[in-house]
C-alpha cells in the first residue's frame, strides 16, 4: 500500500462551487503537494466494499477550515491506520497555525462522504413553504429557521466510531475505508446551536451541568412549541429527547458542539414529517 500525502487550501464551501486539479510532486512513494485551491471529488463510499482502486481522505480540523491534509492510499485500509496517519501527519500540516487548538474532540469526529448533505435544500425548502402558512410572529421565526439551517455546514455522514482507542480496541470498529472521503478532527467547540420553534436560533455559550431548559431559556420559544420535550443532537450524532417540563424536567448532560432543537408541536397538513426531517439533518451536520 502507497500512501502520498499533499497539502492544500480549501474550504468545503469553496469544493461545492468549483473543481480544480491538484497537482503532485512525486518524491518517491511520499508525495507533498500545496495547490492554491483544490476540492474533493467523493465517490459512492461503501464501507465493506473490496475494490482497490486507488482513494483520497482529505482531512482536516474543522468545515470552515481552508487548510486540508491529504491522504492517498493505492488500496483499502482500516480507519485506524488512517487516524494514525492523520495523527502523525496533522501537527507538522498544522504548523504555526496558532488559532487552531490540536487537541482533537474526538466525540465531534466524523467521516463524510459528500458536501451538502442531499437533503439539506429540500428541508430548506420546506420549511420556506411552511412560512406561507402562518400570518403572525411565526412566519418571520420560522424564515429565520430556514436561513439558519442553509448556513450549516452538512454532508452525508458515516456513523461510525472514531473515538481512538476504541477504534485501537474494537474490531468491529476498525473500519474498512476503500473511496474517497472527508475526515474532520475538530477542536473541541465552545457553543451550542439552539434553534426550532423559537423567535430566532441562538448560538449559546456551553456551560456545565447545563441541560437543554437552561440553554432554551436564551431563546424564545412560539405559541406552537413543544413545552414537553427537546431534541438534542450531540456532536456524535446521536439524537436523544429530553424533558423540560417542570413536572418532567429530569437533568441530561449535553457535550460542547451539541444542538438543541424545539420541535413544532403542531403542523399543517402536508408537514407531518418536517421535525424528523430537521433533526436528521441536524445529524449530518460537520463541525
Amino acid at each position: 500500500m502507497t500512501l502520498l500525502l499533499s497539502l492544500s487550501r480549501c474550504s468545503l464551501r469553496s469544493q461545492l462551487r468549483r473543481l480544480l486539479p491538484l497537482a503532485l510532486i512525486t518524491f518517491c512513494s511520499v508525495t507533498y503537494a500545496l495547490a492554491a485551491d483544490t476540492s474533493i471529488i467523493s465517490g459512492t463510499a461503501t464501507l465493506t466494499s473490496t475494490d482497490a482502486k486507488p482513494f483520497a481522505i482529505n482531512v482536516t480540523t474543522s468545515s470552515e477550515h481552508e487548510r486540508q491534509l491529504q491522504l492517498s492510499y493505492s488500496a483499502p485500509v482500516r480507519i485506524k491506520q488512517v487516524l494514525s496517519d492523520s495523527l502523525t501527519h496533522l501537527p507538522t500540516f498544522l504548523g504555526n497555525d496558532v488559532k487552531q487548538d490540536p487537541r482533537i474532540y474526538w466525540t465531534g469526529a466524523a467521516l463524510f462522504q459528500a458536501f451538502p448533505h442531499p437533503q439539506q435544500q429540500t428541508v430548506v425548502d420546506q420549511i420556506n413553504q411552511l412560512a406561507t402558512y402562518w400570518h403572525d410572529e411565526r412566519q418571520q421565526a420560522v424564515l429565520k429557521l430556514s436561513q439558519q439551517i442553509e448556513q450549516l455546514t452538512t454532508g452525508e455522514r458515516i456513523f461510525t466510531s472514531l473515538d481512538y482507542d476504541n477504534v485501537r480496541l474494537n474490531k468491529q470498529a476498525n473500519t474498512l475505508i476503500t473511496h474517497d472521503l472527508t475526515l474532520i478532527l475538530p477542536p473541541r467547540p465552545e457553543r451550542i446551536l439552539v434553534l426550532g420553534a423559537l423567535e430566532k436560533s441562538v448560538w449559546a455559550k456551553w456551560q456545565t451541568r447545563f441541560d437543554a431548559e437552561d440553554y432554551l431559556k436564551q431563546g424564545k420559544p412560539l405559541s406552537n412549541a413543544n413545552n414537553s420535550d427537546a431534541w438534542v443532537i450531540q456532536p456524535d450524532g446521536t439524537v436523544e429527547q429530553h424533558p423540560i417540563a417542570y413536572w418532567n424536567r429530569d437533568h441530561h448532560d449535553i457535550a460542547p458542539g451539541a444542538i438543541v432543537y424545539l420541535s413544532f408541536s403542531s403542523l399543517p397538513k402536508g408537514f407531518e414529517t418536517l421535525n424528523e426531517d430537521i433533526i436528521n439533518l441536524l445529524r449530518n451536520r460537520a463541525l
